[in-house]
């Protein structure tokens, strides 16, 4: 059973207040050469309710189509890479999704924007820590922030 399809075995979390008192998610950006590795770790029921409010069926493609709604990596000529899904996992009441993109130019210079669940909560806060050229960097986001380029 694929990481999704386990998460929705418990939709039953949809149905009941969130047992968390966070509203945050934390992502981390990993360089290795032209490909960056991406992991997103955010409340398991948190992601349940984000992608069902888009979607009818909440499947890894559904999945794949919220996180590319809003977490987008914009290079200097404006194209939004495309963000392909690894896999997801669950540790706890944490989902773990795991993606990466193609960027032959790397981090540096790239516009991110993470937006994970501020449809949902006014009080979202999303880290981001990104790894790349031999130094790491860190971004906090906001409700309302706009997209910020990496250093």
């Amino acid at each position: 059973m694929n990481g999704l399809r386990l998460l929705l075995a418990t939709a039953g979390l949809l149905a009941t207040p969130a047992v968390h008192p966070l509203h945050t998610t934390h992502t981390d950006l990993r360089q290795r050469g032209g490909e960056v590795e991406i992991t997103v770790r955010a409340f398991t029921d948190d992601l349940h309710r984000a992608v069902a409010a888009r979607e009818r069926l909440t499947d890894d493609s559904a999945l794949v189509r919220y996180v590319r709604t809003a977490l987008t990596l914009t290079d200097s000529a404006g194209r939004v890479a495309a963000l392909a899904l690894v896999g997801t996992r669950i540790d706890g009441d944490i989902t773990l999704v795991m993606l990466r993109v193609t960027l032959p130019r790397g981090l540096a210079g790239v516009r991110v924007r993470q937006a994970m669940h501020m449809e949902l909560f006014d009080d979202q806060v999303n880290v981001m820590r990104a790894e790349y050229g031999g130094r790491q960097t860190s971004l906090l986001f906001t409700p309302g922030d706009p997209a910020r380029a990496l250093p």
